[in-house]
């Protein structure tokens, strides 16, 4: 489990970190995190010192630089960890992606909260009360990612406290919420937003089209066995051994200068591309409904199934003729309607 905590300026962060520590957190803090390399820079430690440095790294590298880093130390350790002071909505997102993370937040009233910074006497702490509230309200919003919005970041929080009272007060409050996310992962359910078989396999299908270098069509074949496994891709593309700069993309003109007379279309890529020798009722998944030429190719290799999304040159005789021979030759045919109009694959979020 990870627990990041964030909050207003002495609100009692640091209480949550020493409690949860006698239950067995590690703990990992953006403030000595910070710290060390505000000392080795021979910098004075201190709060403005403390922000500009932590703008930097997020602006050098990105907005969740520093919970990150701090994210792979906590993991070569292992077990339940504590990330204390997070700011910006990016470390939020970020750390929220690795799952099992909980966001913590505290406040508590102002007035309190200076009274406890100052009796911290530490460094950052000894201010007026003036400058303290300015710092806070430094890092209470901001539109630029890579810098401090504890507002933002206490309203994605997952549990909330106030600190006005007493520490038992407090801890009392943390044991509760403890407990509730210990039920929680004791009844932990499947995900519900999977998607299915068929949209797997056509979003392989698709996916393998935008390898296709053909500016004006780009579609994908996927083959799968009988166990659903993944035994063949393929797209539309020039053969083998022919430099696609010198290929005729063009639709139009003369047959031999258009990609008619060359193209290889997807499914018989795929057909070729099998790693197995025979495809005996294998289906295949391909977005266009194919052609006559194709359809021989399906029937010819043994493939059983074909599952397609569009037919818009159904009423065109190639595809008329596809339609016929397959249908004689008892390939079942379907029409694939997803639950969903698109997939997003997202390379950042690992």
């Amino acid at each position: 489990m990870i627990i990041g905590i964030t909050g207003t300026l002495a609100a009692g962060k640091g209480a949550i970190v020493e409690y949860l520590e006698t239950k067995g957190f590690q703990h990992f803090s953006v403030r000595s995190y910070l710290t060390e390399i505000i000392e080795e820079r021979g910098m004075p430690v201190n709060r403005d010192s403390m922000v500009s440095v932590a703008n930097e790294l997020r602006e050098e590298n990105s907005p969740s630089f520093i919970a990150e880093e701090l994210y792979t130390k906590a993991r070569e350790v292992g077990g339940d960890v504590i990330i204390e002071s997070i700011r910006t909505e990016g470390e939020v997102n970020a750390l929220n992606a690795k799952g099992s993370f909980y966001l913590f937040a505290i406040d508590a009233d102002s007035k309190i909260r200076y009274d406890r910074a100052i009796g911290r006497a530490s460094a950052t702490d000894s201010v007026s009360y003036e400058t303290f509230v300015a710092n806070e309200e430094r890092e209470w919003t901001n539109t630029d990612p890579t810098k401090g919005n504890l507002r933002r970041c206490i309203e994605l929080a997952d549990y909330k406290f106030t600190n006005d009272g007493s520490l038992d007060e407090l801890f009392t409050q943390i044991d509760k919420v403890l407990a509730e996310i210990e039920d929680k992962s004791k009844n932990v359910s499947k995900r519900e937003d999977y998607i299915s078989w068929d949209e797997y396999f056509m979003g392989v299908s698709l996916l393998s089209g935008k390898r296709s270098k053909d500016p004006s069509t780009q579609v994908g074949a996927c083959i799968i066995d009988e166990e659903k496994k993944i035994i063949a891709t393929g797209y539309n593309g020039a053969p083998r051994g022919i430099d696609d700069e010198d290929f005729p993309w063009s639709r139009e003109g003369d047959f031999l200068d258009t990609k008619y007379a060359y193209v290889c279309h997807a499914e018989l890529n795929a057909i070729l591309n099998a790693t197995k020798e025979s495809l005996k009722n294998c289906t295949i998944y391909v977005a266009l409904f194919p052609c006559n030429e194709c359809a021989k190719s399906i029937i010819q290799s043994g493939i059983k199934k074909v599952v397609y999304l569009s037919d818009k040159y159904m009423d065109v005789p190639a595809f008329i003729a596809s339609r016929k021979i397959l249908g004689m030759a008892k390939v079942e045919l379907v029409q694939m309607e997803a639950s969903k109009d698109f997939l997003q694959l997202d390379f950042k979020k690992v």
